[in-house]
């Protein structure tokens, strides 16, 4: 197992007891895997705060009140960078740009609590879910905007999820299909070049408990699903020919026995490599454990436990929510319940070769209801 050393951490202002929800890199981006340079880092965090910071996570500007309960940080655009976007429970979606930190679109949403965003500034979309308050079930819509003309949303799915929506992802290859997922425990895949919904719905997925995050395995069709109670699924994009038999989904169920962690932050990718980050707050770690697509079967995912990434310390005894790595210069970036970001490196006997071809609470509330651990505020 491959230890990292901690080499800084952010000065971050922000109040005692802030959680930071969400790091990324502002860097131009060609593709969801592939970026340059990292000059610039945004973060969102409990205080409804966007701040900016500098590589070596010195402070570079801050937008207080960004949107009241702050619940989503994207990027805007990928050549060049230069806006951000952020929404939160106020129905608001607001895009800055990175440099003067001024407003550039705001978009309101029909219903407020925006709980999911996602964003392409080249086919001028813009996505955005919504979270369901209740207990119980209830429509939780995707709405869809084109950004030229956002007075209102060109698409509106409004019945396919009956619970919070967590995630949403445009797949690269197929620039229609739009992933949305939730803690109703479904995946859907939406044809968005359909404005009813009945014929946008391109294929559902039951991932069998409430999904804290999905997306694609970039550059592939391959789904993947991570479940409030720690669950991990592997799923095939349905094939558009009807006589194609789709592939047995690949459940792990939960894995924190099989990978010595007591929570998963999230899938993350180191360069093309994807991995799993799941950590033990209990022992003050995080380990960053590949995902080895092997030959056996079309959905053949496997943890590679013996090229583990490590962290030790993590961020003490609180949860890491977020991590994002440059590859230029082998570093980590890690934000948490502390209200920490923190910058590591390999130690100098190793090297982060997880891929060799690429460039809380101190203790979990156990009366809290699954789904909640998850929710950025």
């Amino acid at each position: 197992m491959a230890p990292l050393r901690q080499v800084s951490s952010a000065n971050t202002g922000l109040p005692a007891g802030s959680y930071i929800y969400k790091i990324i890199s502002t860097a131009s981006r060609q593709d969801p895997l592939t970026y340059s340079l990292t000059d610039q880092l945004a973060c969102i965090s409990s205080d409804d705060s966007l701040r900016f910071y500098s590589a070596d996570l010195q402070p570079d500007g801050v937008i207080a009140n960004a949107n009241e309960n702050i619940t989503c940080l994207e990027r805007a655009n990928d050549a060049p960078s230069n806006v951000v976007a952020t929404a939160g429970r106020d129905g608001l979606i607001r895009f800055r740009d990175k440099r003067s930190k001024q407003k550039v679109l705001e978009i309101q949403s029909p219903h407020k609590l925006v709980s999911a965003l996602v964003c392409d500034a080249e086919k001028n979309f813009v996505a955005a879910g919504i979270e369901n308050p209740e207990d119980g079930p209830t429509c939780s819509p995707v709405y869809i905007w084109d950004q030229r003309s956002p007075a209102a949303p060109l698409r509106s799915y409004v019945e396919s999820h009956t619970d919070t929506v967590t995630n949403l992802a445009l797949h690269p290859s197929h620039p229609t299909l739009l992933l949305s997922s939730s803690t109703d425990g479904l995946i859907n895949i939406f044809d968005t070049s359909q404005a009813d919904e009945d014929d946008a719905l391109y294929q559902v997925v039951n991932h069998g408990s409430a999904i804290a995050h999905a997306g694609f395995m970039y550059p592939g069709t391959d789904i993947y699903a991570i479940g409030t109670d720690e669950t991990v699924s592997f799923f095939a994009l349905q094939s558009q020919k009807e006589e194609e038999e789709e592939p047995t989904p690949k459940v792990w169920g939960d894995v924190r026995e099989g990978l010595g962690c007591e929570y998963v932050v999230d899938l993350a990718w180191v360069g093309q490599q994807a991995c799993v980050a799941a950590g033990k707050h209990s022992e003050n770690h995080l380990n960053l454990i590949p995902i080895d697509k092997g030959t056996n079967g079309p959905l053949d995912y496997s943890f590679d436990l013996d090229k583990s990434i490590s962290f030790p310390g993590a961020h003490g005894e609180e949860i890491v929510r977020d991590l994002f790595t440059d590859t230029h210069t082998n570093t980590t970036y890690t934000c948490g319940e502390d209200g920490q970001i923190r910058a590591w490196k390999p130690s100098e006997e190793s090297t982060m070769d997880v891929d060799e071809g690429a460039a809380s609470a101190k203790k979990r509330r156990k009366d809290k209801k699954e789904k909640a651990r998850f929710k950025p505020y």
